[in-house]
């Protein structure tokens, strides 16, 4: 029999939830392939790399829940203390890194230097690091949640000629709206949710980021 702690209602969901945005993320950076290769847009290239940043990231999500749905399962031993931390230190380095790529895409014309997306590497990899050796998501946490705030007042309060609310304005704040739930979710559940809380966040989620892709394809058109 399974171990007493195995719960498929909990872990389901979730692997189902990571498979469905990681496929739109992935989609997105296929969408813009074509405009990307047709304009050579600075902008539009770093909106497709932090995309796939993104993609990659809910891949590792995606691991992470089917390894522990398996191993839980099937009683499989795997050393967790590794397996695990490692994986979220992946994840952690790619979805900042996504976020940053995102910052920057909006940005690039006011600062075209490379070096501000080689220390956002950096930083991006200081704080996986960091998450990684104290087992603590509050340090990765509260910098996505600074780096979202960067990305919608940035969105704001530039390029003040242009429509308020431009096609990628809107982009840029429903995705800060988007992370902002999803960092929500993995915030200990004991905190401020149950289950089902966290299975209408999540198909809310869903609903916001299917709603991002359809702007997408709206805006490419």
């Amino acid at each position: 029999m399974p171990p007493h702690f195995f719960d498929p209602i909990s872990i389901i969901p979730e692997i189902i939830y990571t498979l469905v945005i990681s496929l739109i993320c992935l989609m997105i950076f296929l969408k813009t392939k074509d405009a990307y290769n047709l304009t050579k847009h600075k902008g539009i290239m770093y909106f497709r790399d932090a995309f796939l940043l993104l993609g990659l990231a809910y891949i590792m999500r995606l691991i992470f829940g089917i390894v522990n749905f398996s191993t839980s399962l099937f009683q499989i031993w795997i050393p967790r203390n590794i397996i695990f931390p490692s994986i979220l230190l992946i994840l952690s380095y790619l979805s900042t890194t996504g976020i940053i790529y995102l910052i920057y895409s909006s940005i690039w014309k006011k600062v075209q230097n490379h070096n501000v997306l080689l220390i956002g590497h950096l930083i991006a990899i200081i704080v996986a690091v960091i998450s990684f050796y104290t087992r603590s998501h509050e340090l990765l946490i509260g910098l996505q949640i600074i780096l979202l705030i960067i990305l919608v007042l940035g969105n704001m309060f530039s390029n003040k000629k242009k429509k308020i609310f431009s096609q990628a304005k809107i982009l840029h704040i429903l995705i800060a709206v988007f992370w902002l739930m999803n960092l929500w979710l993995i915030i200990p559940k004991s905190m401020f949710y149950n289950l089902e809380v966290k299975m209408i966040l999540q198909i809310i989620s869903i609903g916001v980021f299917t709603f991002i892709y359809y702007r997408v394809l709206k805006w490419l058109k």
